[in-house]
């Protein structure tokens, strides 16, 4: 399971995934920091040009609002023991991330936020805003954020 947890009703999966692995299989919940969240230049460039589009598109709305309430009031750990999964753990690390606009632009293209279906034809001038508003960050086209990571891991139980 990933971030799109904020679309998917997270007792049902879970329950789902219980079934479908092996006594002893383990289960990931999986996610990191967003590079339009920070609070870099780049970052912040970042964040207006999607608040741009996503405003002009009519996505402003893609992702619900209070969407992490529920995680809030029913941490994952407890849905998944209510599953049947022993939890094992949570793990967290950084890493240092290069990203080039380009990959930026394929990155966004992978969120609910701005997929190819809501930029539609206007993909082109999209890429040419967030190109021009993020080439004035940087003179090499490398734009370098820390990247937190967390995971959360959970397994079935083996049989007795």
């Amino acid at each position: 399971m990933t971030s799109a947890r904020h679309r998917l009703r997270r007792a049902a999966v879970a329950g789902l995934a219980h079934t479908w692995l092996r006594p002893g299989g383990c289960l990931a919940l999986c996610w990191s920091t967003s590079p339009w969240a920070g609070s870099q230049d780049w970052q912040r460039a970042l964040a207006d040009v999607l608040r741009t589009w996503q405003n002009a598109l009519g996505a402003a709305g893609r992702v619900p609002p209070g969407w992490d309430e529920s995680r809030q009031r029913d941490p994952d750990h407890d849905v998944l023991s209510r599953a049947g999964f022993e939890p094992t753990g949570r793990h967290e690390f950084s890493v240092e991330h290069h990203w080039t606009i380009r990959e930026l632009a394929g990155h966004i293209r992978s969120t609910s936020f701005l997929p190819p279906p809501v930029l539609a034809d206007h993909a082109a001038a999209f890429d040419a805003h967030l190109t021009a508003e993020l080439s004035r960050c940087t003179a090499d086209d490398r734009l370098t954020e820390t990247v937190d990571f967390a995971y959360e891991l959970a397994r079935k139980p083996a049989r007795a």
